[in-house]
């Protein structure tokens, strides 16, 4: 193990750090506790009564309590965290920190040379949520650099081995494994090179803990007010779905906690997991997970199933981004979720790769990420709408990730069309939706956030989807959009709510599906020509014949209702012939 600890200089740190390592220089008391975010510094606060342990290899915490048992900490006083190898120790009743501030305590820790790595529990966000540096470092170099002249930079820059020459994809953006065993050795590494010459930005790929926008309430509630409700106040699914249920060649990527695969009312493809966890087709891991399957219903519930609930979307498909667990973190299961700043990014940029159009991100409040931000700027230049939770403290400082540029911040609004009491709103909002009292898919059985296979949830994690489940619908129209027409589409069919015209609490307005499908400017000059040959005829017939009932999606469906019959049959008929 690696018991080396420093606060060097930065740009010499990589000359002395070889004639450092068995020194074990002790300085964290110098070390600036900011974090490098879009060219600023943002002050973070440390959390007095915990820190981070890392055991490279160490999967058990009874093992690791062990190594901590001396120093008055017992097994109740860990919690293991989703990161192979880290560990968050409690230490606000041991004899051993009492009245001790917590970096000197981080270093009598280090001394005991029993961890590869020590770290101080930051506190950053909105919502004040841990965030912990781990040794590896993200670090971004001039995308306009040869490759390999940039992987010199890295070197020169930051000590340690490239274990990612291209993460997610993004130009020049790697992942140095560092020597440091001090978390905040880390956060004076990157915010010394940050910014500087070639480094665009650099950061470690921390452990951040966000939190889910959602408050559950009655399981038992038995409508879905958000699609039709009598008091008009709703998304005007039915009148939407009358022109399409949407299209299966429109994927919208959730990322989240994972989703149930196989899960019997949901329109989904197989996903795919980053966090390190479970099957790595996107299930579900631990026993905190659920949040994802609940946000995938909002959007692709399947139609005309006879099964529970429809999502907006229900033509279109969803696929789960596994890029966090959902942790039980001190006692607390509902609400928390873990990631590393990389899987988050091998999440989003994953989305671009499998060609969906539409993302989903119904999390927030904790400390932002350049690479993160970056993930979203390049998927958004490629084509990929990106839609968020605003957040659910009420207050008029909507969160990151919802905040970023290059993503779309959803509020929610109750059932009565006032903005939901719990709703963050506020500068950069772009649009409401439906987000109190919401029923949806739960995981199956007792797994999920209820006893049954639905459940009634509050909260602008449910709000997002739906505005990007309709953003899903206008693609359906026309998959050729570009994200800039579809947020048009949008901001001119929303529904308006409060002040005339775009605020700050409704955005552009609640958002509706029909307006918004209506807009789309998608007039074939001969929707019954199934085989594309230029007239409809004799084999356009027999198509539209052999997929007779229901049928999600598929060709001959022209009414969009999600089966075919006579009403199909009726306007192949009156388009026969060669096509004009």
């Amino acid at each position: 193990m690696i018991s080396f600890h420093c606060a060097w200089p930065i740009h010499c740190m990589a000359l002395a750090l070889t004639a450092s390592l068995e020194a074990g220089s002790m300085q964290t008391a110098s070390v600036q506790h900011v974090q490098p975010i879009a060219g600023e510094r943002v002050p973070l606060e440390i959390d007095s009564d915990r820190l981070a342990i890392f055991i490279d290899g160490l999967s058990s915490g009874g093992a690791a309590a062990v190594l901590v048992s001396d120093i008055g900490l017992e097994e109740s006083d860990m919690v293991q965290s989703s990161v192979p190898g880290w560990f968050y120790i409690d230490v606000s009743d041991s004899a051993f920190f009492t009245g001790r501030p917590v970096l000197e305590c981080m270093d009598d820790l280090l001394r005991l040379d029993r961890f590869d790595m020590v770290s101080p529990v930051y506190l950053a966000g909105n919502l004040q949520l841990p965030w912990v540096p781990t040794r590896d470092v993200i670090i971004a170099i001039d995308p306009a650099m040869d490759h390999d002249e940039a992987a010199k930079q890295v070197g020169q820059h930051v000590p340690g081995v490239i274990v990612n020459p291209s993460l997610g994809g993004l130009p020049n953006t790697f992942v140095v494994q560092t020597p440091l065993a001090s978390g905040a050795d880390v956060l004076g590494l990157v915010n010394g090179i940050s910014g500087i010459g070639p480094v665009v930005y650099a950061e470690p790929d921390a452990i951040s803990i966000q939190r889910h926008y959602l408050v559950p309430n009655d399981p038992l509630f038995s409508q879905q007010w958000a699609l039709s409700q009598s008091n008009g106040i709703d998304m005007d699914a039915p009148e939407a779905w009358d022109v399409t249920i949407g299209s299966d060649a429109v994927v919208v990527v959730v990322l989240d906690d994972g989703g149930q695969q196989g899960h019997p009312d949901l329109h989904q493809l197989p996903g795919e997991t980053f966090s390190g966890s479970g099957s790595g087709s996107g299930n579900h891991a631990t026993t905190c997970d659920g949040h994802g399957t609940c946000v995938a219903s909002c959007v692709s519930s399947t139609i005309n199933n006879a099964t529970d609930v429809v999502g907006v979307a229900p033509g279109c498909y969803t696929r789960a981004g596994k890029i966090f667990n959902s942790i039980d973190f001190f006692g607390f299961c509902l609400g928390f979720l873990e990631f590393q700043d990389s899987w988050a990014v091998n999440g989003i940029t994953w989305a671009e790769d499998i060609g969906a159009r539409v993302t989903n991100s119904s999390w927030g409040g904790g400390s932002a990420s350049a690479s993160i931000n970056a993930a979203f700027e390049a998927t958004a230049n490629a084509g990929v709408l990106h839609f968020a939770a605003a957040g659910n403290d009420g207050t008029s400082t909507i969160g990151w990730p919802a905040n970023n540029p290059n993503v779309l911040a959803i509020s929610a609004v109750a059932s009565n069309g006032s903005l939901a009491s719990f709703s963050t709103y506020g500068n950069g909002l772009f649009a409401a939706a439906p987000g109190a009292s919401i029923l949806v898919s739960d995981r199956t059985g007792g797994d999920g956030f209820g006893s049954g296979d639905t459940t009634t949830i509050d909260g602008t994690s449910f709000a997002s989807p739906y505005a990007a489940g309709v953003a899903a619908m206008i693609l359906s129209m026309d998959i050729n959009l570009t994200p800039a027409e579809v947020r048009s589409i949008m901001e001119t069919t929303s529904s308006d709510y409060g002040t005339s015209g775009y605020d700050t609490s409704f955005g552009w307005g609640m958002v509706n599906a029909f307006a918004a499908v209506e807009a789309v400017d998608a007039e074939e000059p001969c929707p019954a020509d199934i085989d594309g040959n230029g007239t409809v005829g004799v084999d356009d017939l027999l198509a539209l014949i052999a997929n007779w009932g229901p049928c999600n999606g598929c060709a001959g469906d022209f009414d969009g209702s999600g089966a075919i019959g006579v009403d199909d049959l009726l306007l192949l008929i009156g388009s026969w012939g060669p096509c004009s």
